[in-house]
């Protein structure tokens, strides 16, 4: 028996290097994260105001540009770590189940809706926020895992590494995402569904059944 889990182990960190080598999407995603970061915490600050997502500003002035650079902007080093691993966590493991093109439509398509809808909400509640990040891509990244993981439930349930791995994930998100200081939660669940959906449509759908290598 060790022989059996420590080939299956070995097994799990060779499929996981593999993996990781080829998500060239998410590799850059979190490149271009950490050095705007960088740069806007210290050449560029003037990014934060003109940048971050500002329902005001897009609906007066036209800044409609602010829907897609909110994404990629980040509050402090705390906001930019806990999105980051996120995405390193999920983002490679997506990524390789559904190949880079459509991996990046889910990504920047969830980070969009998510902040459409913050801003509808907003708008319902006579609200102005201020607000930057990543997290609604990444939710849709997690939106679109959920779904996988529904429709695998019975499998997964009989692997006891498998569901820590799960739990520890499921926990760092709700975390993250709902109980960090300022979080946009409305933006957070706008990403959700819209990978949600999208997880429907290329799982369920499209019959996309295939083992989704680095969870199972």
């Amino acid at each position: 028996m060790p022989g059996n889990i420590d080939s299956t182990s070995e097994d799990f960190l060779k499929k996981q290097q593999q993996i990781y080598k080829s998500a060239y999407v998410t590799i850059a995603l979190l490149a271009v994260n950490i050095v705007v970061f960088v740069l806007s915490t210290t050449f560029f600050q003037s990014w934060y105001s003109t940048g971050a997502m500002y329902t005001a500003g897009i609906i007066m002035d036209g800044e409609l540009y602010r829907i897609v650079t909110a994404i990629f902007l980040h509050a402090d080093i705390n906001h930019l770590f806990n999105n980051m691993i996120m995405l390193g966590l999920v983002g490679a493991i997506i990524e390789n189940y559904i190949g880079h093109g459509l991996f990046i439509f889910l990504y920047m398509l969830s980070g969009i809706l998510g902040n459409l809808l913050s801003m509808s909400y907003e708008i319902k509640h006579d609200l102005s926020w201020l607000s930057v990040g990543a997290s609604g891509a990444v939710m849709g990244l997690v939106g679109f895992l959920v779904v996988w993981i529904v429709i695998n439930r019975r499998e997964l349930a009989k692997d006891k590494s498998m569901l820590l791995r799960l739990l520890f994930l499921l926990i760092f998100v709700i975390d993250a995402c709902f109980f960090q200081s300022g979080a946009n939660t409305v933006a957070h669940l706008g990403g959700f569904l819209t990978g949600f959906v999208i997880g429907v449509l290329n799982i369920i759908m499209f019959k996309n059944r295939k083992d989704m290598e680095g969870i199972a």
